[in-house]
């Protein structure tokens, strides 16, 4: 796992993450100890898994409700960071 954070850096961002393959992938690379950015439209949804990762996995993680689809969701986006 340190490998993977050595080669990937130790954040990353997953888009559509209140659920599907979004939730998913979050939780795979919770597993490699990657903290997280989580955005999708669902803020409830998401400060969920954010709640549920950081106190299972011990990790970071940073919520970000948008729709990213949107020009004003990319906007909102962006202000974020």
């Amino acid at each position: 796992m340190k490998k993977f954070k050595e080669k990937y850096g130790p954040w990353a961002i997953v888009t559509g993450a209140s659920s599907g393959l979004g939730t998913e992938f979050a939780w795979k690379l919770a597993d490699k100890g990657l903290n997280l950015v989580l955005t999708a439209r669902r803020k409830d949804k998401l400060e969920n898994l954010a709640a549920n990762l950081t106190k299972e996995k011990g990790i970071e993680c940073r919520v970000i409700a948008t729709d990213l689809a949107h020009e004003k969701g990319q906007a909102t986006w962006m202000s974020g960071y």
